[in-house]
């Protein structure tokens, strides 16, 4: 839900689930492994310039603010440019990291 507000704005990602909220820091020149989950979708709200994101395989170089949603059994990756890199990561369904899968989905 987005709503405007003469004061501004609210961007309402999540109402009255069950979800995980993490910060994702990725070191410069760094990146995560290309993986999926089973269990799980994720959001992605990128919070850092520079930064590649790879979902299944599609390449993007996104802007501070864009968002990714990555449904379960997609996968995907995120990498840093020159600097550190951070990601707003909401998890919608059951979160662990035992449900992380290397590689393409049924590999």
């Amino acid at each position: 839900m987005f709503l405007e507000k003469k004061w501004g704005q609210i961007r309402e990602y999540i109402l009255n689930q069950v979800c995980t909220v993490k910060m994702i820091v990725i070191l410069p020149g760094e990146e995560t492994s290309f993986h999926y989950h089973r269990l799980r979708d994720d959001m992605w709200v990128i919070l850092s310039e520079g930064m590649e994101v790879q979902v299944g395989k599609n390449i993007y170089h996104p802007k501070a603010g864009d968002e990714f949603v990555i449904s379960a059994g997609i996968p995907h990756r995120l990498a840093a440019g020159e600097n550190q890199g951070r990601v707003l990561e909401i998890d919608f369904g059951f979160s662990s990291e035992d449900d992380t899968y290397e590689g393409e989905a049924g590999e």
